[in-house]
């Protein structure tokens, strides 16, 4: 499988994370599996291939939509696919997408919304432009029109609530909320509740949710020394092993042994190029 990431240009860096292509080379084999951790970033999804599903704690299965908006992911998913993958996205900052498109995030944690029901009947003829371009190039270019053109809308700077957001991600996670909060000189109710709407879940929920993005990822890479747990349990920010285990086991429905041994992730089938 073929997956590329691009960057933004400059003017909209603070909200974007990047675009992807991911294709597939050849057609799946049937119900083809994968499962992703949550990473903490929504997303615009344009799919051209073929049919899939996800299953999370809140759908036993759900129906994508051929093109579609997420927020965040509480958990780990996975991911049924059929035929053929032909995509093309944006993957967002923690709050982009609701500094973008003025929308409450919270509405849209664990779902995969049809994105002409959410933002109307002008992102049709972007799909169908898209689904036209002769490359990946130009798939991406047109993405990034369309966001421009969003932020030539936008009147509200980015605020502390943003600058919070992008620090936990920074930080991996490990990050003292209490100690952020009081460093902003921000009031807290004020605070979660704009954390709320512009990310989707609270401050110290999306700070565990990085975190453990952060470690599966390292995990699925084999970038970590898996005969050493104490020595990851240091590195991602745990106190002590019980702890760890525990919100390990919580988000991803494996313990950590049996994840390193037989975790399906998606990153192991994707060839970046």
């Amino acid at each position: 499988m073929l997956y590329r990431k691009y960057q933004p240009a400059p003017p909209l860096q603070p909200f974007v994370e990047c675009y992807f292509v991911w294709d597939s080379e050849q057609n799946l084999p049937e119900a083809f599996r994968v499962e992703s951790p949550p990473n903490g970033f929504g997303s615009i999804v344009l799919n051209y291939g073929g049919t899939y599903a996800i299953q999370n704690p809140k759908h036993s299965v759900l129906e994508v939509p051929a093109a579609f908006i997420t927020g965040q992911a509480t958990h780990s998913y996975q991911l049924t696919l059929h035929d053929s993958i032909h995509m093309v996205g944006i993957v967002f900052k923690p709050t982009g997408l609701s500094n973008l498109f003025g929308l409450p995030m919270y509405e849209f944690s664990d779902e995969r919304f049809d994105l002409l029901a959410v933002l109307g009947e002008k992102v049709q003829g972007l799909y169908d432009r898209i689904g036209e371009a002769p490359d990946m190039a130009t798939r991406v270019t047109l993405l990034e029109q369309f966001l421009l053109y969003r932020l030539s809308l936008l009147k509200n700077p980015l605020n502390r609530t943003d600058y919070a957001a992008n620090l936990i991600v920074e930080k991996r996670g490990v990050i003292n909320i209490n100690e952020l909060i009081g460093d902003l000189y921000i009031c807290r109710r004020q605070f979660e509740r704009q954390f709320l709407h512009k990310i989707g879940v609270s401050a110290k929920y999306y700070a565990r949710i990085r975190r453990i993005s952060y470690l599966c990822a390292e995990l699925a890479s084999n970038r970590w020394n898996v005969s050493d747990w104490h020595e990851i349990i240091y590195k991602a920010g745990y106190y002590d092993q019980s702890h760890f285990i525990k919100d390990f086991t919580g988000f991803t429905g494996k313990s950590p042994s049996l994840y390193v041994k037989s975790n399906i992730e998606l990153a192991n089938y994707l060839r970046d190029e």
